[in-house]
């Protein structure tokens, strides 16, 4: 199956990474005594970076094949995932269009919409096996 699980790699790195600089910068904040900085900082990467790392993995997990539960065994039920947002992700970095190299044209759209299907379909067995 090709997809572009590649970029959503990529993705969780940068957030990673992300998540690290503005670690190093709520440093430097404590140390200036910027509480405001600080905790705006704070902020942003305990919540909007976190967020979207989480839901990233999540999505990163269902294109390689991990069941739900392997990758949030403690999750509470006040803290379960955005399966929306996490669907779209899956939407956008999963089966992608093909190139077929013999006479480089696109691979039928019908095909195409046969993966996409099937991937939809394993998405709704995987978000019911998670149990939210």
């Amino acid at each position: 199956m090709r997809d572009h699980r590649i970029y959503l790699k990529v993705k969780i790195k940068s957030l990673a990474t992300e998540a690290k600089i503005i670690r190093q910068e709520e440093r430097k904040a404590r140390e200036r005594r910027d509480r405001t900085l600080r905790i705006g900082l704070a902020g942003h990467r305990r919540g909007i970076v976190r967020h979207e790392a989480r839901h990233s993995l999540l999505a990163y997990g269902f294109l390689r094949g991990v069941p739900y539960d392997k990758m949030e065994a403690k999750c509470h039920g006040n803290d379960e995932p955005e399966f929306g947002k996490v669907y779209k992700l899956v939407q956008k970095f999963g089966v992608q269009r093909e190139w077929l190299e013999a006479d480089m044209t696109m691979e039928p759209l019908a095909d195409w919409n046969k993966r996409s299907d099937e991937q939809d379909k394993a998405y709704k067995v995987w978000r019911e096996e998670s149990g939210m």
